[in-house]
């Protein structure tokens, strides 16, 4: 049975969101967080989801994303973003 395009993106989308739902689920957003596994792509689709999602309230919808834009920024930077992440006063 043929997928398609369709049903590739649709797959990935849901391999993102499902990600996103257990990092949600399974952490507080202030004390600690991982984004393991996600390539550079699904990690900037799931702030974007995450942005025009309604279901989400804003506080917690807020620091989660503020995390996940700082985390990927400093993965972006690479060397020891772990350690400015740390030296910025955050728990990784």
């Amino acid at each position: 049975m043929a997928t398609g395009k369709k049903g590739k993106q649709s797959g990935k989308l849901n391999n993102v969101y499902s990600a996103f739902k257990t990092i949600l689920n399974n952490n507080d957003a202030e004390e600690t967080m991982a984004i393991n596994g996600l390539t550079e792509t699904q990690i900037e689709q799931l702030i974007q989801s995450m942005e025009v999602n309604p279901t989400i309230e804003a506080h917690i919808k807020e620091p989660t994303l503020q995390w996940v834009r700082l985390q990927l920024a400093e993965q972006k930077k690479g060397g020891a973003w772990k350690a400015r992440i740390r030296e910025a006063g955050h728990v990784i």
